[in-house]
């Protein structure tokens, strides 16, 4: 008779995991398996077991000069040191782009210390390490940056910076109805930028509106990188074909007061904010299909005054952050408002970070999702260059 094991035995396992080896099981796993390594208690306890972080990047500017701050929101113990960007090269230090499952960020230091030119960096903050890689051509004034991990034998990824055309080149070559962008590739592999044919964006529609900074921020899901427009599309590239595509949002989605990205299960996810229409709860819609465009409604989130969904961070829980237009005297006592929201029980738990620099009081914050282990990568593991990596 052969051995079968249980689902609370396979969950045990997968927990001792790393998050990478969890993903690739993820596809072979029964239905109900598949949803509780999404939970937030799984979660907790793979961060657990497995020595790895999660939570957020808090980025600002103030008096010139970015800062930043990490915040811890899923874990359940104190991380191992201080993580920060502090090991960076001094400077002007602004993180650019994130692969949020991976713990790697891309950040551009624009006013090094005797430096003539702008840094570009590639850097895992868990472990301390970074490397400066080329920089592309930096005449065009880029409006977008993703970053992926493609690959983890040999460790791969890739970044794509989206330019604003020069008004010349557009003016001598293009329509005006229409958005174009310049479009460049690092590949880590060729550790070299190379650029590809242009973006095409419909007529009057911008990658993504800037009234909400986290919209700002590219969602990967499959292997695709995904912005939402001004339009209510969802624009995606993938970095695997270089390609991109357009996604419509469902007219009962884009009537809502505010859209968010996100991502459930694995799947890309708009979260519906229905604040002037007078409903008590928003709404968590998930793309089954590419190939249909068929959206479904799968959890509704308990509207939370002050607060507004930032971050899916479970199919069971939600990250929200303090949005309202306050006066400066209440961003001062609430400068830091983050909560992790229990979608099961309706409670939530304050997160803060330790960082005392952390002071964002004339300016806004930016939110970036980080989950890392403590394992070194390998940064420059080029096959057909050498393989340092700076410390």
């Amino acid at each position: 008779m052969p051995f079968e094991m249980n689902q609370d035995m396979i969950i045990d396992v997968l927990s001792r995991c790393p998050a990478s080896v969890v993903d690739k099981f993820r596809i072979i796993l029964n239905k109900e398996c598949y949803k509780r390594t999404y939970n937030s208690s799984f979660i907790k306890l793979n961060l657990q077991r497995t020595n790895s972080v999660s939570g957020y990047f808090l980025q600002y500017m103030r008096r010139y000069n970015q800062f930043s701050a990490f915040v811890e929101v899923l874990g359940n113990r104190t991380c191992e040191s201080e993580i920060s960007l502090d090991f960076l090269p001094p400077g002007r230090v602004k993180i650019e782009a994130c692969d949020a499952s991976h713990g790697i960020l891309l950040c551009i230091n624009d006013r090094p210390v005797r430096g003539r030119g702008p840094l570009f960096i590639i850097c895992k903050p868990t472990t301390k390490q970074y490397l400066i890689i080329p920089n592309p051509k930096t005449r065009y004034f880029a409006v977008k940056y993703g970053l992926m991990v493609i690959g983890s034998n040999p460790f791969r990824y890739k970044i794509l910076r989206l330019s604003n055309l020069p008004s010349v080149e557009k003016r001598r070559r293009y329509n005006f109805n229409n958005n174009y962008f310049v479009c460049e590739v690092f590949d880590s592999d060729s550790f070299a930028w190379k650029r590809i044919n242009n973006v095409e964006v419909p007529e009057d529609d911008l990658l993504s509106s800037m009234w909400r900074h986290w919209h700002s921020l590219p969602i990967a899901s499959y292997g695709v990188l995904h912005w939402l427009t001004l339009n209510n599309n969802v624009f995606g590239f993938c970095l695997k074909t270089e390609t991109w595509l357009l996604i419509p949002v469902p007219e009962n989605v884009a009537s809502a007061s505010f859209l968010t990205l996100s991502s459930y299960e694995g799947k890309l996810a708009i979260i519906s904010l229905r604040s002037r229409d007078g409903m008590d709860y928003d709404e968590v819609w998930v793309l089954k299909s590419y190939f249909d465009n068929s959206w479904v409604s799968v959890k509704k989130i308990k509207k939370n005054e002050g607060l507004e969904p930032v971050w899916l961070s479970g199919n069971d829980a939600v990250t929200l952050a303090d949005w309202n237009m306050m006066s400066i005297y209440t961003k001062l006592y609430n400068r830091d408002r983050i909560f992790l929201y229990n979608l099961n029980n309706g409670k939530s738990h304050k997160s803060e970070t330790r960082d005392p620099r952390f002071f964002p009081l004339f300016s806004d914050v930016s939110y970036f999702p980080f989950y890392s282990d403590y394992e070194r990568v390998e940064f420059d593991g080029r096959s057909n260059g050498s393989r340092q990596v700076t410390l």
